[in-house]
Formats: structure tokens, sequence, C-alpha cells
């Protein structure tokens, strides 16, 4: 490779060139061929006249070029004396932050321009001050939070509270607050900045002026009479709170914003840009000859003049040598590239063949430090421009800037080049794929009109609504889905762009040598970088500092999936469509990736090895796969980056969509209020006035942002990136299911990914893009539903967190008609494996989730069971409950699933009997902790040293509560579908857990349907975190399972469970009464009483059960005479017999059945958990 050193003798010593075999330069020169003559009279733009070293007409030969160069440059040399900037400044030609004088943690860039913060507040100075004149430098912002910005003195004495703003001798802008800071007082000023922003700080020394701009707009005088003066210089300061970061140009690259009369802190380059600027319009003539060569387009004449032992592309190469060789020099300033360099190759990028010839000349003729300096320049500068100028309405400047991305690319070496040394180690490439938001000013101009929906509507009731539309809001509707539709396309224009870029990134056939890279391989293992670096791992709790933000790597995971799925659909040597992709488990026992320590499904990834024999940890289908290892590598990633963090911003995104509806809601109930407010009231008018007109402004500019957000981010495209990358993840589970124990090395993931990525269709971007307009969203949904019922129980997954997500997941799934009705619609064997695991023993495993899935598939169908909330709740306006909150979802249950459960419950009697034995247990547990609880806040509340009691305590307790509910809930489903395990006395444990039941149910009655207990109480004073506590839910449940076993059987069961609950020694037919509101402590009473005749949710024949069920119990009261029983002797463990029996040696009491019962199981008292020695009468103490 030549130097530019060497370029220069090669037409300078004769000798050399002799030596080296080139003659034609003597002939040259003698005019035998006048062919370079011609090319240098075209490139350096050489009329009659103006050759200086020869006779005035005659032309100039390669021997005399070199020179002529020269006399040209110092041509501009003697223009540009000392710069005037020069003066009232101190400090390094190179200015930069001075990180030894920084106050609080910072992250430093290498050129000391970029600063991250990691404390609360950390303030950092430039090195270069000055005293005299205007000055100006640009912040360059990449982030949007609270920073102050602005100049200081080195009198000031910072600290970790108190920056640049906050003491006497300092003065800054913080657009996050829109405030300007001197001496810790503050006012407004300004405007709100962005991520993206530039903010320019200006400060006029001769005056006492200190202005600022953003995007170049002029914000006004900030602070006018600064200190100046002798004692008195002043530094650029920054201070930043925690994670902000910015990036400075103290005049390094040229100014975005430029102001007039305003001098950067850096000098400017001035001789050498002109210099460059000269010699790269000689260059820019140049390429565009050797492209029309390239392109056989040489005019006529210039081929008759060509000569036999030379060629015109030699001969525009040794002209190029010459140029190159006084210009790389020059390339080491970053000035000079950004002002010279990207100007030419902007327009040279329109013909990609002229950018092509541009790139072979540089790399054949620049060394390679120089070549690096050169291309580290570029990409930085091409990559700030891009971020940072301005946004148009049609996208223009940014997708100038990714055209020359792309022409810089389709050139092989160089692409190799910058994906090796450039594209991710210098610069954050993501960035290049990400489209900026505009600021509000801008996205007026591309939304003019707006138009909302002012409430929350179905799809059925949505075609109604829109006949009530006034002619104006019609036009509204239809302007702003023009200007929506008119915005999609744009940026759909600017993906496309990205998506090539990509594309050409994962260009896999351009490896010239067999042990060369191609420069997939090279993108692959640069991709798997970044993922260790930017991806925050909740394994390794490591704070990653420095990363793309996550709304960058969201559109780097989009761009992605395409042109991955270009390749997939386009390589010859792959058999594996995108339809069909899919990771080889193999792949996760072979270790090719780095997972970064991450768990696996069957636990530790050490573990794993010892334990698994090399049998079982084969596949067979393996040899089936022809697809480029690399690509199933960068499927690999696409799925850790997704689940890391593409999925999260898709979230957050979503969150913006409620905020809109809130704003929707908050003018709608202002509107109302204005339309009944009285005119005499004009204060109040006034007040409504105002906040319906904040109201408006903040909805007009939601309605902006969503439009923004829906084009960006919820469009169709991207809902069919995840929907692929759900199959895709799915189809490497299901293989991986299939193969034994080789399940167990998926990493996490994995399941964590297909789980998000079905959330995301279903819950952010439905209902704006519907899931049922995805193309084969049933045969995915069934995917989906086989894959959660098949693994919710699997016994190889035996990561916790796995088996929680999963049983949710399935819990979540089992709320929506259409996903229960592709449960439903399994294979009968999936859909029996999935009914056997809901109705396993409640023992050493997660059962309340499963209950969660069981109470599901029955409500609906049970007493009073058809609500989505609790009567007495009444959920957010704003929240859009038909698309979210599962549990607040429409019953659908499921009589598909009630047939499986019923047959098995019939075909396994003993399993059933387990079942039952375990859920009466939980439920004698979960209410027992319960009351309790209720008991100790009681108590808590009476004790005036006691303030306040702990939030945990009463979310465990409102649990206990739900968990009783539940619990009660699953036992009415199963005495619905098969009563006879209770009432079917031939059976051998039937007539136990009848009574067992009883004495539950009993229990539950008495604490809750008694007058001024406890419950009562704690209900009355409706405590904050037991807002699900209430009468109607529990009282409901019970009713219903009375219902199931005293009126629906048959004669001889219905006796036999009258005389089971007459002869229960803690039943009182008052606990029925209530229920209706006849009990004669309601009777007594003033206060409003408990019926289910004032709940709309009890039907009129549900009523008439209740009414029946009283009157059997009342015609049967006879059957079991007893003598009332205090509740302080009541067995604190059942509350239906009394207590009998002490525990040595902690003297808890209870009723001998309930601590023989309790001892079958722990030898530990059921209170305070001592070892009990003996059970003894309390007679006998």
């Amino acid at each position: 490779m030549a130097s530019g050193k060497g370029c220069k003798e090669l037409t300078t010593d004769k000798a050399f060139l002799q030596s080296k075999g080139i003659k034609f330069i003597h002939k040259i020169s003698d005019g035998q061929n006048d062919l370079a003559m011609e090319f240098i009279k075209h490139v350096f733009d050489l009329v009659p006249g103006t050759n200086a070293f020869a006779n005035p007409w005659e032309p100039i030969g390669l021997s005399m070029l070199s020179e002529f160069i020269t006399s040209r440059l110092d041509e501009i040399k003697l223009n540009f004396g000392h710069s005037k900037d020069s003066c009232g400044r101190l400090g390094s030609e190179t200015v930069e932050f001075d990180y030894t004088g920084s106050f609080g943690t910072l992250i430093v860039e290498a050129d000391r321009l970029g600063v991250a913060s990691q404390s609360n507040f950390s303030t950092i100075r430039s090195n270069v001050c000055v005293y005299k004149g205007k000055w100006i430098y640009e912040l360059l912002l990449g982030s949007k939070g609270v920073m102050q910005v602005g100049w200081c003195t080195s009198k000031c004495k910072f600290t970790e509270e108190d920056g640049a703003g906050d003491t006497q001798c300092s003065f800054a802008f913080d657009g996050s607050r829109v405030q300007k800071w001197n001496m810790k007082m503050h006012s407004k000023y300004g405007e709100g900045w962005l991520a993206g922003d530039i903010i320019s700080c200006a400060i006029d020394c001769d005056k006492g002026i200190i202005t600022f701009l953003r995007n170049g707009c002029d914000m006004g005088d900030a602070f006018t009479g600064i200190p100046i003066g002798p004692g008195y210089a002043y530094f650029a300061a920054v201070s930043l709170s925690h994670n902000e970061n910015l990036r400075a140009n103290f005049g390094s690259t040229p100014l975005r914003y430029p102001l007039e009369g305003y001098y950067p802190l850096q000098y400017k380059p001035g001789a050498d840009a002109a210099k460059a600027c000269l010699l790269f319009t000689y260059l820019e003539k140049l390429v565009s000859l050797l492209a029309d060569v390239e392109m056989d387009k040489t005019s006529d004449e210039l081929m008759k003049k060509q000569t036999s032992f030379r060629s015109q592309k030699s001969t525009l190469t040794i002209l190029g040598a010459h140029i190159i060789g006084v210009l790389a020099p020059l390339l080491k300033n970053s000035y000079v590239v950004e002002d010279c360099m990207l100007k030419v190759l902007l327009d040279l990028s329109k013909n990609h063949e002229s950018v092509n010839c541009f790139l072979d000349l540089f790399f054949s003729l620049l060394q390679e430090q120089e070549l690096k300096l050169c291309m580290d320049n570029l990409i930085i500068s091409l990559l700030s421009n891009y971020r940072f100028s301005p946004m148009l309405a049609d996208f223009a400047l940014q997708k100038s800037y990714l055209n020359l991305l792309h022409s810089l690319l389709l050139h092989v070496q160089t692409r190799k080049y910058l994906l090796k040394n450039v594209l991710f180690d210098r610069v954050k490439f993501p960035i290049f794929l990400h489209v900026k938001p505009p600021d509000d000013k801008v996205l007026s101009i591309m939304i003019p009109h707006v138009w909302y929906c002012h409430t929350s509507k179905n799809e059925a009731e949505e075609s109604a609504y829109e006949e009530q539309l006034s002619k104006d809001e019609e036009y509204d509707k239809r302007k702003y889905e023009e200007s929506c539709d008119l915005l999609r396309a744009r940026i759909q224009e600017l993906e496309e762009i990205q998506i090539n870029i990509m594309k050409l990134l994962l260009i896999g056939d351009d490896a010239a040598a067999q042990n060369e890279q191609s420069s997939r391989q090279i993108f692959q293992q640069k991709f798997r970088e970044f993922l260790k670096e930017n991806i925050i791992s909740p394994h390794l709790k490591i704070q990653q500092f420095n990363h793309c933000p996550p709304l960058v790597q969201l559109c780097f995971f989009n761009r992605l999936v395409k042109a991955l799925q270009y390749h997939l659909d386009h390589d010859c040597s792959s058999n594996l469509g995108r339809n069909e992709i899919y990771v080889p488990c193999q792949k996760f026992l072979d270790e090719p990736f780095d997972y970064f320590d991450c768990q696996r499904l069957g636990g530790l990834l050490s573990h794993l090895k010892k334990t698994c024999s090399d049998e079982n940890c084969t596949v067979s289908d393996t040899s089936e796969i022809a697809v480029d290892e690399t690509l199933i590598e960068i499927v690999d990633g696409l799925i850790v980056l997704y689940n890391s963090t593409a999925h999260k911003q898709l979230g957050k995104m979503c969150s913006l969509r409620e905020t809109f509806q809130e704003y929707i809601v908050a003018l709608t109930d202002v509107e109302k209020k204005i339309k009944i407010c009285p005119n005499e009231l004009v204060d109040v008018l006034a007040e409504l006035n105002h906040a319906c007109s904040v109201f408006t402004e903040k909805v007009v500019e939601q309605a902006r942002h969503m439009a923004w957000i829906i084009c960006v981010i919820y469009s169709v495209d991207k809902q069919e990136d995840v929907h692929w990358l759900m199959l895709t993840a799915l189809r490497s589970l299901e293989k991986a299911s299939t193969a034994g124990q080789l399940i167990r090395f998926v990493p996490d993931f994995y399941v964590e990914a297909c789980i998000n990525s079905y959330n995301a269709l279903t819950s952010y971007f439905h209902p704006i893009i519907p899931y049922t307009r995805l193309e084969g969203h049933e045969k995915s949904l069934m995917q989906y539903a086989i894959f959660l019922s098949s693994n919710f129980s699997d016994h190889r997954i035996v990561n916790t967190d796995i088996q929680d997500s999963l049983i949710q997941a399935l819990a979540c799934f089992v709320c929506y008609p259409q996903s229960l009705r592709a449960l439903e619609s399994m294979p009968e064997e999936n859909c029996i494996t999935m009914t056997k695991a809901l109705l396993a023993p409640y023992e050493g495993r997660s059962w309340a989730q499963t209950n969660w899935i069981l109470l599901r598939l029955w409500k609906g169908c049970g007493f009073a069971y058809r609500y989505k909330h609790l009567p007495h709740l009444k959920p957010v306006k704003s929240q859009d409950h038909e698309h979210t909150t599962a549990n607040l979802q429409k019953p659908c249950p499921s009589k598909i699933f009630q047939m499986y459960i019923q047959m098995i419950l019939n075909l396994d009697t003993d399993g059933a009997t387990k079942l039952l034995d375990t859920v009466l247990n939980q439920l004698n547990w979960a209410f027992s902790e319960f009351v309790s609880m209720l008991q100790e806040f009681h108590n808590n509340a009476a004790t005036p040293s006691i303030l306040w009691i702990n939030s945990r305590q009463l979310k465990i307790c409102a649990t206990c509560f739900d968990i009783s509910v539940g619990l009660l809930r699953v036992l009415e489903m199963i005495i619905h579908l098969n009563p006879d395990l209770f009432l079917d006395f031939s059976q051998p444990n039937s007539e136990l857990l009848l009574r067992r039941l009883f004495q539950l149910l009993t229990q539950v009655l008495n604490r809750v349907t008694c007058k001024s207990n406890i419950f009562d109480i704690i209900v009355a004073s409706s405590m904050p975190g037991l807002d699900t506590v209430d009468h109607f839910p529990i009282l409901a449940a019970v009713t219903g399972i009375l219902i199931q076993l005293v009126i629906k059987p048959n004669k001889v069961s219905q006796e036999r469970a009258i005389a089971t609950i007459m002869t229960e020694p803690g039943f009182q037919l008052g606990s029925i009464e209530f229920l209706l509101g006849d009990s004669e402590e309601n009777s007594d009473s003033d206060e409003d009483t408990f019926s289910f005749t004032d709940y709309k949710e009890v039907s009129a024949e549900e009523e008439q059960l209740v009414e029946e069920l009283l009157s059997i119990l009342r015609g049967h009261v006879s059957l079991a005479p007893r003598q009332d029983i205090e509740e302080d002797m009541l067995c604190s463990i059942c509350y239906a017999h009394t207590k009998t029996v002490k525990f040595l040696p902690c003297l808890h009491q209870s009723c001998r059945s309930c601590i023989t019962q309790h001892l079958m199981n722990k030898n530990e008292c059921f209170f305070c958990k001592t070892a009990i020695t003996e059970v003894v009468q309390i007679d006998d103490l």
C-alpha cells in the first residue's frame, strides 16, 4: 500500500521512477502522449495562461503536477494569518472536558467530549476559558433528564449537590425543568428539551450576556450583567443527574448552528479546511472520470488518445495518488473530514459507482493508520449528523445520510473494514437504525389536524359511534388519518433504507479467500459483543454504562429481523425459510453461544453437565438442518435482544397510550361538569374552563404523539416481526421438548420470549393493530396453547421463575374467549394431560396459580359468579379492561374442560380424594390465617402506641382472603361436577370429607355473619390494602356450595347433607338467615344490613334458591338441638367445636379433632410452631 510520501516521490524523483520501471513520464513530458495532460486539464480546471511553471500556453504534465498542487495550497496558506478568534481565550488548542477537576462520578469518553453521570449530580468543565469577545459551544443531548449547562469561573466550588448554576459565578440552563439557574435561584426560561437536541451556549464577555439556543432557535438572553473584566474568565460547564449523558462540540467539528459574530472555543482549522476543500474538488472530478471509465462512458476524444501501454484507469489512479498524497495528513483532523470529505461523499452518493471509485482510491493509496483515522472520523461525523440534524417533515436530511452509509457499505472492502473496526467499536451503529422522534413543533406540521375518540369503545360500538360524529369531527378524523398515512409512508421510506443497510451487513458470500471472514460472520461476532455490553442481565446484577438507549435497541431489533428474514429466504444453502427456522437444541449443549451465565430451564449449566449423561443429551434431527450456522446464531441473538430490551420498550410505549386515555377521560369529565354548572357560579366556571383548555392542549399533544408511536412502534410490520420471533422461539422449544433431557439446557429466556411476545401481540399492539389481523394467527394461537399446556407442569423444567411464568401465562390465557377456544381445540390428549396437572393434589407444587386457572374455567357457572369485578369495587375509568387486565375479563366458563374435570374425577376417585383433602387443608389454613391477622389488626388499632400497620401484612391478609374465596369456588365446581365424592357414603372417604367440609363452612359463616365481630368491623373501616375483603364474595361462594349439596342432589343425598350440617356443633341457622337479611341481629340494628337481594349480580332464580335453602334447613332445625357456645371458647382452628385440649409446652388450645388431624402431618403447634410433646385435656391442668 502506497503512502502519501511515496505518492509524491512517484512524480518528482525521475531516478526513483526509472528504478521502478516507470518510463512513461519522460514520454508524457516530451508530449509523446497527451492523455494524462487531458485528464489533468479536466481535473484541475486548467485553461490557457494558468500555468505558472512553464510557458503560458504550455499544458502541465505529470512531472510538474506535484509542484502545481503545492503552489495552489501555498496560495491558500498565505490567505490565512493568525486567526482573529484567538484573542480573549486561554488554554490548550484542543478543547475538551477537564476530567481532573470533575465532581461526582462521571464516565468520560476517550476523546473527552462525551460524558455520562453515574452519581446524583456530577459536574465537569472545559480545559479552556474565555475572558473577552463572543464565544459559543454546542451540547448534543443523549438524554432529556435534569442537566444544568452553561458557564462558570474558576472561583466556583462544586460539590455532588451544587453544580453549574448553583454557585455565585456560574450560570446555567436546564431544559428538563425549563429553568435558568444562578446561585440556586431559578426562574422560568427557554423551552423543554428532548434527547437528540442541540443546545448552544453563547457568552458575550464584552457585554456580560449569556444566551442559549435550542436547535438553532434563540431562546433569548438568559443572563445579563454577569461579572466581567479582570479576574473573570469563563469555562464551559455542565452538571448532570444520574444516568444523563451528552456530548460537547467545542469546535472540533463544524458547529451545527453557528451564531454570527461568535467563535467556537476551539480554533477553526481554516487553512487546512480550505486546502482540503480544494483537493476534494479535484478528487471529485477525478472520481467522476473513474466512474465513467468503469461504466465505459469515456468520451471518444479521450479514447483516441489512449496508448497501448497504459489504461485510462491507471492514468487516473496516478493523478489520484498526487492528490491523496497531499490530502492524507489533513484527514487526521475531524473538522476537515466533516466539513469537506462528508460533503463530497454526499454529492457522490447519488452515484454508487462514484463512491466505489472514491473508496478504491483511498484503500489503495492510504496507509493503514491514515485509513483508520479517516474512516473513524468519517463514520463518527456521519452518525452525528444523522442523529442531530434537524427533523424535517420529509426526513430529507436523514435519508441523505443513510443513503451515503448504504453507498459506503456497498463497497466490500469498506464494509468489512467498518464492521471490524468502526461500526461497533468506535460508534453505536444501532443509532443509524433509529428514527428520532420530532419535537412538538415539527410534529404539529406533520399532523396538522387532530382527532381522538372521546370514550373507550369496543368494536361492536364503533360503527354506532361513527354515525354520531359531527361534520367537523368527521373532517378532523379524515384529515388526521390522511396525515397518519402520509407520515407512515415517509417513515417506511426511511426504514427501507435502514433495512437495506442491514441486508448488506448480513451478506455471507463476500469472502475473497478461504480463510477470510464474510461480512455476516464479522457482524455476528460484533452483534454478540454488543449484546454482552448492552444487555443488563438480571442474573449477573451488573450495571452497564454507555449502552444504547432501549428505543434504539427496539429499532435495531426490527431492522435486523427484516434483514435476517430476507437472507433466510434467499440463502441458497438453506433448506429452511423464515417460517421454518429454529435454533437446534444441540446448540445449547455444545455452547457455541455465550449466554453470560444465564439460567437454564433445568437449573445451573454446571450442574446439568454433571448430571446429564451423553445418552440423554443427543438429538437426532441436526442433520436435517442445512442453514448457515451464523444465521442461526443471529436468530438466537435476536431472541436475547427482544426479551431483554425490545419487549420492555414496547410496554413502555403502551403506557403512553394509557396516559392518552386518562387525559381523554379527564377532559370528558370536565366538559360534562361545564354543561351542568350554573351560570351564576362564575368562579367555578372559570376554573372549569381553564382546566378544559389545559386538558384539551394535553389531549391534542398526546394525539400527535400517538400518531407517531403508531407509525413507528405499533405498525403492522413491527407486529409481524414480534409474531415471527414468537413462532421461531416456539419452534425451538418444541424441538427441544421432543429431545428428552436436552430441553433442560435451553436458556430460560426462550420461554420468557415466547410469553412476552404473545403478551405484546395481544396487549401492546392490540387493539391498535388487532391480533386477529395477523396471517395464521389461529394456528400460532394453537401452537402457543399447546406449548403452555404441555410445559407448565413439565418436571424437566426446574427453574422456579420459569415454572411460575408458565403457570401465570396459562392463567391469563384462559381468561379470554379466543385463547380459551384455542385450548379447547387442542388434541384430546393435550387437554387430558393439562386437566390432570390442574387436579393434582395441592402439595409440593405451586397450587395458587393453578387454582386460579380452575376458577376461570368455572367462573360464570357458580352462584352469583358472573361479575367482572367485585360489586363494591369500581375499576379505573381510563383503563381499557377489554384488552389488558385478565382479572377483569368477562367470565367465559369452559364446558369442555369441565367435562374433562368431571371425567377425571370419576375415573380416579383416589386422586380426587387426595385433591379434596389438600384443598380442605389449604382452605383451613388460609381462612385461619386471615382471621388471625384480622384479630391482630383489630388489637393494634385499639393500642394507641401503634400508629400504623405494615402494608405487607395487609397484603398478606387480603391474599389469604382471596385464596379462601378461590378454594371455596373450586369446591363448588367439584361438587357440581361430581357430588358423589361427598354424598355417596359407599365411597370410603366421602362421609369424612363431607363432615370436614361442613366444619369449614360453618367456621366461615360464623366468622363472617356474626354482627359486630372482627370481620364486620374491619370491613366497615375500609382499611387501605383490604379492598377486596367484603361479605359478598365469600358468602356467595359458601352459598353456592350449600345449594349444590342441599338442593341439587337426589333425595337420599340431600338427607345425608342436611343431617350432616344440622348435626354440626358450630352451625347456626342465623348465619343462613343473614344471607337474606332475615337474622335477628339484623332486625335489631339500624345500620345497613347485608342481603343478596340488594345485589344485581344475584339473579331472581338464585334468590329463590337461597330462600329454598333457608326453608329446608328451618324445617330440619329439630335435628340438632344445641346450646350456645361463647366465641372465646370456640376452637380457633375450625371455629366449629369448643376448645377441649391444650398443647404442651406452649399451652395453646383447640378442639381435639383439629389437633389430631394436624399432628398427622406435623408434630408442631398450629399457632406458634413449637414442637408439641403432649396433648392434654384442659380440665387435667
